[in-house]
């Protein structure tokens, strides 16, 4: 009886433990496509975070000029937009997603810490990744083709609550497309099967693994909190079918958000990532008309 019961609580000390490792280091998926496949110009770049990681992305200049010889300041520069992709993707398989914008803005499409071209150990969903949307910041504002007063970001899942996040002042204008509200809230989820006396005590030992093993406070990353304080116009997109990120997430962001500055557009019928399938030309649209309108 008392091996059964020590088995148990291995078993119960271990499985949040297993699934923290499991989430840090995710199974990738790398996407065989480059900007050239759609006969576009670009230059593969690199930049390091304030924490020491070496990422990797494409710089498209827009469609409209080769955008390497206007001088800085030029009020005819376009503006240029920071792209994130979501978890546990690459930058290569969102490129399809946001063609559209190349018509009017520059791109960075970067491959965020752990993922795709980029180094890094380990992801951490959104927390240690704003070091990386600062970099990627700070990578365009060097470059003389960029406006350094005209820079957008447009993130999907990961990348879109790790923009929120981020608060970079430089970024103007945010899309968040299907963002989590909280990655505690998400944590959460993952054990919905367990009733809640057990759902507790597993989440709580997740948290508690993050902290002692990583240094990471879970709770911290939420831009529910932390969107009130954004100065950035934000649209937030979410298919209200959402079977990974429930809407429910957009819809308290936007209800924290300065409502002045936010528009939340619902999408009935979209699973996780399918709100440019549904919608297509006015999904590119709506953003490319936010964009324009605040950049």
């Amino acid at each position: 009886m008392l091996k059964l019961i020590l088995y148990v609580l291995g078993a119960f000390l271990l499985f949040p433990l297993l699934n923290l490792l499991l989430g840090i280091r995710p199974f990738t998926f790398k996407t065989d496509v480059d900007p050239a496949r759609f006969g576009l110009h670009y230059e593969s770049v690199a930049f390091d975070t304030a924490d020491g990681i070496t990422l990797r992305g494409w710089f498209i200049p827009t469609a409209s000029t080769s955008g390497e010889h206007t001088p800085p300041g030029n009020s005819n520069q376009p503006a240029t937009i920071v792209v994130g992709h979501g978890y546990p993707f690459d930058k290569a398989n969102i490129l399809p997603h946001v063609l559209f914008l190349h018509s009017r803005f520059h791109l960075l499409l970067m491959d965020f810490r752990y993922f795709g071209e980029s180094d890094g150990l380990y992801t951490t969903v959104g927390i240690r990744e704003v070091h990386d949307v600062h970099a990627a910041v700070s990578y365009l504002q060097q470059r003389e083709a960029v406006d350094p007063t005209r820079i957008g970001a447009m993130g999907f899942s990961m990348s879109a609550s790790t923009f929120i996040l981020a608060q970079n002042p430089a970024i103007k204008a945010i899309v968040a497309d299907s963002p989590y509200a909280s990655l505690s809230g998400i944590v959460e989820r993952q054990f919905f099967f367990l009733p809640g006396p057990l759902k507790w005590p597993i989440v709580t030992l997740t948290r508690l693994y993050a902290k002692l093993l990583l240094g990471l406070d879970i709770d911290k990353a939420a831009p529910v909190n932390t969107v009130q304080d954004l100065k950035a116009p934000l649209l937030l997109i979410h298919g209200e079918a959402d079977s990974q990120i429930p809407a429910a997430h957009s819809r308290q962001i936007a209800a924290n958000a300065n409502p002045d500055s936010t528009e939340l557009w619902l999408i009935p019928r979209a699973d996780h990532g399918q709100a440019h399938a549904l919608e297509g030309p006015r999904y590119e649209e709506r953003i490319l008309t936010f964009f324009s309108r605040h950049l």
